[in-house]
């Protein structure tokens, strides 16, 4: 949407939103999406939109992306169970954007099983015959879990709340203070900016830092499993893993890599060919013939997953518009209603675990909105 939108809604005296969210990735659309369900009237302001599959600072469009069990805490365990559940849903409605698939999971040190916490939650779950396990490696386990097409699942998310009357908005705020008065004074925003939130104005946050992420899409008909070394991350970064996608595409991608504080967005030959050999060894069906070299390679792929120290931020902050710091936190457009006490949601730093535990984060999201505007009897539109 145009600037002329934005001017039109800061000039209103009442905005008619309640909730502002800005960021367009999966943590942002899905928190969108169950505030909506809960009755809130909410738009999203973004840099990136969904059909930017092509930033490379954009995470969400790059990511593989599977249900795989590696939370550790509590809190992370609980989302991503939930999310499970709800995917089991979208499975059933949706195929083609969520499915379910075998994944077989390998190691080589007996010791290395970490903690199979999930072992009661996913279906079909078994320790693996040595006569399934490929010949360098010593141990597996396999259950059922989900594949997701994240191109396809994003744009599911964007058009469900563009259709339930949710604008998304392309704009770059220029601070955090902006977005509370850009569509018209709103007394809560959702901070969903992933990596952004290392260089908002008014976050700030200097424990977010990317890990860079790279991947090969390839085409492989014969591969419907997916496969994972659960392997401490090698010195180069880099672990095993093959997902397939839903759809008809026959697509998979193959990884990848875990470097943090790389900034690099070009894809680097050496890694590509070390990823292609690396899956071929624990899946030969890869290829067209008997030869890592006869992969079917789509595209080589790089993005940056936006991580932060300690884990994901969901942390509810009260805050006063522009308060002494107007110079440098609040444009004249962010100065509607200075002094003015809100609050925002900080929905970030997720990593790896965006769209595992996005339906799990948003759920817990929304319960803070909802304790928050009931505590303070703030009335609704």
């Amino acid at each position: 949407m145009s600037s002329t939108f934005l001017n039109k809604s800061a000039s209103k005296s009442k905005s008619p939103y309640e909730v502002v969210v800005i960021g367009a990735g999966v943590q942002g659309l899905s928190i969108a999406q169950e505030l909506t369900n809960r009755g809130y009237r909410v738009a999203i302001i973004a840099r990136d939109l969904p059909e930017d599959l092509h930033s490379a600072a954009f995470a969400s469009p790059w990511a593989g992306a599977d249900w795989a069990p590696f939370a550790v805490t509590p809190a992370e365990r609980a989302r991503d169970t939930f999310t499970f559940h709800k995917f089991g849903d979208l499975s059933k409605q949706y195929p083609g954007l969520v499915s379910p698939a075998r994944w077989n999971i390998y190691w080589k040190d007996e010791n290395h099983t970490g903690d199979d916490w999930h072992k009661d939650l996913v279906p079909d779950f078994q320790l693996l015959d040595r006569s399934e396990i490929p010949k360098h490696l010593n141990y597996g386990q396999s259950y059922t879990s989900y594949k997701i097409n994240t191109p396809l699942y994003l744009a599911h998310l964007a058009n469900t709340l563009r259709s339930a009357g949710v604008p998304i908005i392309r704009h770059r705020l220029s601070s955090l203070d902006e977005a509370y008065s850009i569509l018209g004074p709103v007394d809560l925003v959702v901070n969903a900016t992933a990596l952004g939130s290392r260089t908002l104005l008014g976050v700030q946050d200097s424990k977010v830092f990317p890990a860079r992420g790279q991947t090969v899409l390839v085409r492989a008909p014969r591969v419907k499993e997916g496969y994972s070394l659960k392997e401490p991350l090698r010195t180069d970064g880099q672990r095993t893993y093959i997902i397939p996608r839903p759809g008809v595409e026959d697509h998979v991608i193959l990884g990848g890599t875990f470097i943090k504080d790389d900034w690099d967005t070009q894809p680097r030959p050496e890694t590509a060919e070390r990823i292609l050999k690396d899956a071929f060894a624990i899946c030969p069906e890869l290829s067209q013939t008997d030869s890592w070299e006869g992969i079917e390679v789509i595209s080589h792929n790089v993005g940056l997953r936006p991580c932060r120290e300690g884990g994901l931020r969901l942390e509810l902050e009260e805050r006063t518009v522009g308060e002494g710091k107007a110079g440098l936190l609040g444009p004249e457009r962010g100065k509607i209603g200075k002094g003015r006490k809100v609050a925002v949601l900080h929905a970030y730093g997720i990593g790896p675990a965006g769209y595992q535990s996005s339906l799990g984060v948003a759920d817990e999201a929304a319960g803070k909105v909802d304790e928050w505007f009931t505590a303070r009897g703030i009335s609704r539109l």
